[in-house]
């Protein structure tokens, strides 16, 4: 666990150096923040997210994600101060993609590309 926590951590870092570039993270201190993702899965890119922002003191942290499996979802209620997961799933092995009719990952490329549209 601790292996795939860092390496999402790794991943976490260099996505905001690319995709923020020079401008500074809003302060968090006190505010209520609420992270969004795809799914749980395994939890690593949440854990990652959620350890970073508890260093900046915020008042609340909620997760919402669509689905989730039970497992990592209880994981991440450990973590966060609220979640919310309108489709949990159980068994042995899960996807988040499993969970979807139409889904794919967007890479970063694509990302960056949807961010400068928005300047």
């Amino acid at each position: 666990m601790q292996r795939s926590t860092a390496s999402a951590r790794d991943k976490v870092k260099r996505r905001l150096e690319r995709l923020r570039g020079k401008r500074p993270l809003p302060a968090f201190a006190a505010r209520q923040l609420i992270l969004v993702d795809d799914g749980i899965a395994a939890g690593s890119t949440l854990r990652a997210a959620i350890a970073a922002l508890r260093r900046e003191e915020p008042g609340e942290i909620v997760v919402a994600v669509p689905t989730g499996h039970l497992r990592s979802v209880q994981l991440i209620a450990g973590l966060a101060d609220a979640v919310y997961c309108a489709n949990i799933r159980g068994g042995s092995r899960f996807a988040v993609a499993e969970a979807y009719e139409a889904w794919r990952d967007l890479n970063e490329d694509e990302v960056a590309a949807m961010l400068a549209a928005l300047k």
